[in-house]
């Protein structure tokens, strides 16, 4: 074959495949013209609380309880280490309110019974009934929109499937009680705990009372937020919650959690929280019926937590130390207020709380001269609030 030849046929294969290549990018040109190819934004792939569910049209209420048994059987067993009140806001925040367990009251037939002990009695079912009562004060009961209670199992798979929670632990608690099962060894410091130790953390009393039991559980509630608010962990939300389906009692569909987190979780900082107040008569521990009507007051106000909020509340164990840190700080020009409780049991460190602006916790604790900030729930209408330690005297 001649060099002409050879070179007329290599001319040949070229345009060929020079051919064939246009009529490929032609059909794809074409292909997007009939069906357009979608393409996904930043927003679309990035995780977001916002599109787990449509957020509810108004606010709902939801008894959270705490069972101390690994499993929920039938009959019900077991006594409730953990009631509170959580009223979620379509707009976000998230307003709490502590329920004491070891609050009496006084069932039919003269029975006087503590809060934590209604679970074995009558089940979900009696403890909303007496829970609505005292929601409703002198008036008609306020029964909860929803409940939700988790057993031991429950609350360690669910941690687990977040991947833990951050939480700062400001001194040690070493304990064992082997009737109970409970072995606890966390050291001070900022840590991550799984769902057996947040268990430990939950359930533990120690030789103290439940008021110190509740202040513990308290330092939860942010980090937990915070941690099923990160973006990374927002797309494991709807199969946790089926796999926890088996593991837990609730009247709320997996549909109506999702709904709830949405709205909760697009300002998890913002939460607020208070208490209903006890009082101890003799061996028992009553409802103190005069500051509960005030709590009661603002709890059914329903006001949603805001960014706007400046008050700072003041809190103590002991008086003297309170009326001393709310005086320097309205010396300082802070709007400050004592808090309409205080503090159930005595902290060594005095800590300044705050749900939504470092600023100005920042600022109350420039006025102070001492406090250890911390981001968790605030009193009602409390932007900062502040815990005075023994640190203070």
């Amino acid at each position: 074959m001649g060099a002409w030849a050879v070179i007329r046929r290599r001319t040949r294969i070229v345009w060929r495949l020079g051919l064939a290549f246009t009529g490929v990018l032609g059909g794809l040109w074409l292909g997007d013209q009939l069906v357009p190819r979608r393409t996904l934004s930043l927003d679309e792939s990035a995780p977001a609380v916002s599109r787990l569910a449509e957020t509810p049209g108004s606010p709902q209420t939801v008894l959270l309880l705490g069972l101390d048994q690994p499993r929920i059987s039938q009959p019900a067993k077991g006594q409730l280490q953990l009631m509170l009140l959580a009223r979620v806001h379509p707009q976000g925040g998230i307003e709490l309110l502590q329920i004491p367990a070891e609050l009496k009251v006084m069932l039919p037939g003269r029975q006087l019974k503590s809060l934590q002990q209604l679970y074995g009695i009558g089940g979900v079912a009696l403890t909303s009934d007496v829970v609505a009562r005292l929601l409703g004060g002198s008036g008609d009961p306020q029964r909860p929109d929803r409940y939700l209670l988790m057993p031991l199992d429950g609350l360690r798979q669910s941690i687990d499937g977040l991947g833990g929670i951050p939480l700062l632990l400001r001194e040690a608690i070493r304990y064992t009680d082997t009737s109970a099962g409970l072995q606890i060894d966390l050291q001070p410091g900022q840590q991550w705990l799984n769902g057996e130790q947040t268990s430990q953390l939950l359930r533990y009393r120690g030789k103290g009372t439940e008021a110190e039991r509740r202040q513990r559980q308290e330092l939860l509630l942010a980090p937990l937020a915070q941690r099923l608010a990160d973006p990374s962990v927002v797309p494991s939300l709807p199969p946790l919650l089926l796999k926890l389906g088996q593991s837990m009692d609730t009247n709320l569909s997996q549909g109506e959690l999702l709904s709830l987190l949405a709205a909760a979780l697009q300002q998890p900082e913002l939460m607020q929280l208070s208490r209903l107040p006890l009082q101890q008569d003799g061996p028992h521990a009553r409802l103190d019926s005069s500051t509960a009507a005030l709590v009661l007051q603002d709890w059914q106000q329903a006001n949603r937590p805001s960014r706007s909020d400046s008050l700072v509340s003041v809190s103590g164990s002991d008086a003297a130390s309170t009326g001393a840190a709310l005086a320097r700080l309205l010396g300082a020009g802070q709007p400050a207020q004592e808090a309409l409780q205080p503090l159930e049991s005595p902290i060594p460190t005095t800590l300044i709380r705050y749900s939504g602006n470092r600023e100005e916790a920042l600022a109350v604790r420039r006025a102070l001269g001492l406090g250890e900030l911390e981001v968790g729930p605030t009193s009602p209408g409390a932007a900062v609030q502040v815990l005075v330690g023994n640190d203070w005297s």
